[in-house]
């Protein structure tokens, strides 16, 4: 069985988890307290030389790193990844937009809002959320057309957006400026396998 090392808020491992879930893939789960530093120790970065999670670790004791590209690996032969070259790389730009455009506007005003930075960080976070707010625009005028993010069928480029986008307000984004957002977060939710980032 593969073992998914992860934290307890982390929307890359989130992204991972709600895949594993929706292709009903058994797995275990380790989750480290990132705080404690556990991932920049020796034995981690054997496992992923960048020295962060989420990690999954093979049957065979292979070791996949980085969200976007563990999604892919998960993917493969399902329905989430189509065998069409130009749907793939439609899909595979949106996984490319999301590490490059928003993840890290909607994940650092998160967290300093978590860590009660916010103040601290203010011009840095009023930066971010200004960039954050045109990828979110992006992302909604795709949906207007579309039921999913690439389309008419839930795909990789859905698993990939979805946990940042659906914690913005957590880092003072109002998502109901972008109400195509909105219904494709409500339609998320109801996929088979979904689990909240925490469960109760």
């Amino acid at each position: 069985m593969i073992k998914l090392y992860d934290s307890k808020l982390s929307g890359n491992a989130w992204k991972i988890r709600l895949m594993l879930n929706f292709l009903q893939i058994p797995y275990t789960r380790e989750t480290l307290n990132l705080a404690e530093g556990k991932h920049k120790e020796e034995a981690f970065k054997k496992r992923n030389p960048f020295a962060r999670i989420p990690v999954v670790e093979l049957a065979d004791g292979r070791h996949l790193n980085e969200s976007n590209a563990i999604l892919l690996y998960f993917a493969e032969g399902s329905s989430l990844l189509p065998a069409d070259p130009v749907m793939r790389c439609k899909i595979n730009a949106w996984l490319f937009f999301e590490q490059a455009d928003l993840l890290r506007f909607l994940a650092y005003p998160r967290f300093y809002t978590m860590t009660n930075q916010r103040e601290k960080f203010a011009d840095i976070i009023a930066h971010y959320m200004e960039l954050g707010k045109v990828a979110l625009t992006h992302v909604n005028q795709a949906l207007e057309n579309s039921s999913w993010i690439a389309g008419e069928s839930l795909s990789v480029a859905d698993f990939s957006l979805y946990p940042y986008i659906s914690m913005a307000e957590e880092g003072g984004y109002n998502l109901a400026e972008w109400p195509a957002i909105q219904r494709w977060i409500g339609n998320f939710k109801d996929i088979p396998g979904y689990e909240n980032l925490v469960n109760a």
